[in-house]
């Protein structure tokens, strides 16, 4: 009877724990965005194609012009982050919640781009697999370079529809039980005089025999470490090159193209926003730039205040270094655009668990609260199907060991069940607000003309940066790449200058700053001035002289 019982548990487990994570299908998703598309303040266009295929899909949130300076909103680059993927839609769909007079009024001079699907191949293969997430596209890649592809994948030894974790245990074993919770096993500490009696691998085989359990599946190229800052070269998931997939190409394109992105922000598995970038003197004299400049982190300063105060119900978001060859960093030492990012959502700390709403809670076994942040969260939450009890199973390489399969899900630590997502959402959907909000902004004086007699007139305007921010990183001056504030004079054939130039180039302008401009002309007639940048907004002003 038992035996049958536990053969029923394992046939439901997978659908009671699908059923609480519910995560949309890739054509939930895909109908999600063609319905926001339909709403009169969004375009919906694609940028290109996946690997695979599939359509990568941008959803612009203007009004009549189409050149303001934008934020560009980007999630789902990496695979195994499908919460960013939800974060942003549940973005696009508040800011639709606004009333229309407030949403256009936000969309006056500045637009609002969210990119919520960048590796659209991972999702749908990610949907309809065992539950396990993997990073990369539809190529197939050798990952451990063995000369053979996609024949180690992670394996569902115990058939419970997961792949989750596997213990064997051993005296070399650098794993020990929790000391509340006897499913969760924490890394020894040898200073302590600790002992540990389980090696802990993915659950799976080691097909090849390299000593590895699931290191070479069908994952594909990881897009957030395919980008051109700091490639990992010949590294696992990264790709042949750098920005060798058509998902980092239709991205970088993106912002290539469109000067008038000024800030970027990123939901994905790093975080600089609640922990604000540092100036480092000496990587930012490199050769190659590896720190933000000095004003560039006084910015990122003032940006993670408002982020900190706008989610602060959240709790404090882990640190999370940036790995090679990822979008953010690139957004920032190569495009030249101010550049953030955030995982939308991170395990609150106990101290936090508390407020979750409403969710059954339940103690650990032994009746102590877990002091592990993950392990609270998910006992206090009744998190089903994120840690699992521990089954035997025969395992071809560990013969003559004990092998156990269960512990941790791994998907859970980045992306909870899909219903957590919505609270935290909320919160950085105002935070996009505040953020378009302070991006900068300009303001121009009407041009003051004096007559100086012979038809020679001195022309005198200046522009105000209004926003919170300047126009553009100053990063942007040392990578050449970035539009600066410009000033262009368009002159008849029976007019000349006599000071100044057609065109002139300035640094960037800081918040609460102002610039003067000022040409002497000779000549009578209608003289027409650009005066702006993409990043920050242009003016065209006609004057006659």
């Amino acid at each position: 009877m038992k035996k049958y019982h536990f053969l029923f548990i394992s046939f439901l487990l997978p659908a009671l724990l699908q059923a609480q994570w519910k995560y949309p299908s890739y054509e939930q998703i895909q109908n999600d965005i063609t319905q926001i598309g339909k709403n009169k303040f969004v375009t919906q266009e694609a940028i290109g194609k996946s690997h695979g295929g599939q359509p990568i899909s941008l959803l612009k949130f203007q009004n009549a012009n189409k050149n303001a300076p934008t934020l560009l909103l980007v999630a789902g680059v990496d695979g195994q982050h499908p919460a960013g993927t939800i974060s942003a839609l549940h973005v696009a769909k508040n800011l639709l919640k606004l009333s229309p007079d407030s949403l256009s009024k936000l969309l006056d001079n500045k637009s609002i781009w969210i990119l919520p699907l960048a590796n659209p191949d991972a999702y749908v293969r990610n949907a309809s697999a065992v539950l396990q997430l993997t990073s990369g596209n539809a190529r197939q890649i050798d990952n451990d370079r063995d000369g053979r592809v996609d024949e180690d994948p992670a394996k569902d030894l115990n058939g419970d529809g997961v792949i989750s974790q596997m213990r064997v245990k051993s005296l070399a074993g650098t794993y020990k039980l929790h000391s509340a919770f006897s499913d969760y096993l924490v890394a020894v500490d040898p200073s302590k005089g600790e002992k540990g009696i389980y090696e802990l691998h993915t659950e799976g085989i080691d097909a090849d025999k390299d000593g590895l359990y699931g290191e070479d599946g069908t994952s594909g190229v990881n897009i957030d470490r395919n980008f051109t800052f700091d490639y990992g070269i010949f590294e696992p998931e990264t790709g042949e090159y750098a920005a060798s997939e058509a998902e980092t190409k239709a991205i970088l394109d993106l912002l290539y193209e469109n000067p008038q992105i000024s800030t970027v922000l990123h939901f994905g598995l790093q975080n600089n926003l609640s922990i604000a970038e540092n100036f480092d003197k000496g990587k930012a004299s490199e050769r190659i730039i590896k720190s933000w400049s000095s004003n560039d982190a006084q910015v990122s300063n003032y940006v993670t205040s408002i982020y900190n105060e706008t989610v602060k119900p959240l709790g404090e978001a882990p640190k999370a270094n940036a790995g090679k060859g990822n979008f953010s960093s690139t957004a920032y030492y190569h495009a030249g655009r101010f550049s953030f990012v955030t995982p939308s959502w991170w395990v609150p700390s106990v101290q936090d668990t508390s407020k979750q709403a409403d969710l059954p809670k339940k103690a650990a076994p032994n009746g102590k609260v877990p002091d592990d942040k993950f392990v609270s969260w998910v006992y206090k939450n009744n998190i089903e199907g994120a840690i699992l009890p521990w089954t035997k199973v025969n395992h071809p390489d560990f013969p003559n060991q004990e092998v156990e399969v269960g512990g941790v899900v791994e998907l859970y630590k980045n992306n909870p069940p899909v219903d957590l997502l919505e609270a935290s959402s909320e919160l950085h959907s105002n935070f996009v607000i505040k953020l378009v909000q302070s991006m900068a902004a300009l303001e121009f004086s009407q041009p003051k003309i004096t007559a100086l007699g012979n038809d020679i007139f001195r022309v005198e305007m200046r522009v105000f940066n209004t926003g919170g921010m300047p126009t553009y990183p100053e990063i942007g001056d040392k990578i050449r790449h970035v539009s600066k504030l410009k000033t262009i004079i368009e002159l008849q054939k029976s007019q000349q200058f006599l000071s100044g130039k057609r065109l002139e180039l300035y640094p960037s302008l800081a918040a609460g700053k102002s610039q003067d401009f000022s040409w002497l002309i000779k000549g009578k007639g209608k003289v027409e001035i650009v005066v702006g940048c993409p990043a920050a907004g242009e003016k065209t002003i006609s004057v006659t002289l």
